[in-house]
């Protein structure tokens, strides 16, 4: 899903609450951040059973192809007890990132079926908006 509030913004869903029903490390949707300096993710964890550990990497494609982990300072928890429907924050950019390594995603390690969710706000696009247009009337979407 891609929503675009304005032209120098642009949204995109990371994980959706199902993706966390499983006790693997699991990568979400790999966004390219080609255009943009910076990507913000924003997950959200509910009903915490045990710690869910976030962390950001980059790859070369779309696929995932050479996937590593960005840097460790930016790697987050979700602690048990404590960060319970309480949203995160964690800014990658574009400095950040490997030549030739234009798409990031969030790996996920879920405790069970805790749910989860994420979404990633691309911002600073390197070259200026033709105008400054702000779509204040972004409609409700479910499922996409």
């Amino acid at each position: 899903m891609t929503r675009t509030f304005n032209e120098n913004n642009a949204v995109r869903m990371v994980h959706t609450p199902d993706d966390a029903y499983d006790t693997v490390a699991t990568y979400g949707t790999w966004i390219n951040m080609q255009g943009f300096r910076r990507v913000t993710f924003i997950p959200l964890a509910a009903g915490l059973s045990g710690n869910i550990v976030c962390k950001p990497y980059e790859a070369t494609d779309a696929s995932g192809t050479n996937a590593a982990e960005i840097d460790t300072a930016l790697a987050g928890t979700f602690a048990n007890g404590t960060d319970e429907n309480l949203p995160g924050i964690i800014e990658v950019r574009d400095s950040d990132l490997t030549a030739d390594y234009n798409f990031v995603t969030l790996q996920v390690t879920p405790v069970g079926s805790d749910p989860f969710a994420c979404v990633a706000i691309l911002s600073e696009p390197y070259e200026a908006p033709v105008t400054n247009t702000v779509n204040t009337h972004v409609a409700f979407n479910v499922g996409e």
